[in-house]
């Protein structure tokens, strides 16, 4: 996760817009970036009553959209429903 956490932080260097959305920027105060000795950094919370689960989540959809930047190969449910268990 570390380098989809560095990609956040050059987008959010450069001011990521998020409309004032008051639980994103409450995720984003509580987040903290760690570096381990090889350079790698992680998200973390000083408290256990911290909530980072959006930001985490953010950066997951991050590394989602570059891994398929320009693929518009189109949707599995063009091919099918959806799944239900």
């Amino acid at each position: 996760m570390s380098y989809l956490t560095k990609d956040l932080m050059r987008l959010a260097s450069k001011k990521l817009i998020h409309n004032d959305h008051s639980v994103l920027r409450w995720v984003m105060d509580n987040i903290f970036v760690i570096t381990d000795p090889a350079g790698n950094i992680k998200p973390y919370k000083e408290k256990s009553t911290e909530k980072i689960d959006s930001a985490v989540a953010m950066i997951m959809t991050l590394d989602r959209a570059m891994r398929n930047e320009g693929n518009n190969g189109g949707s599995v449910y063009d091919d099918r429903g959806i799944l239900i268990l």
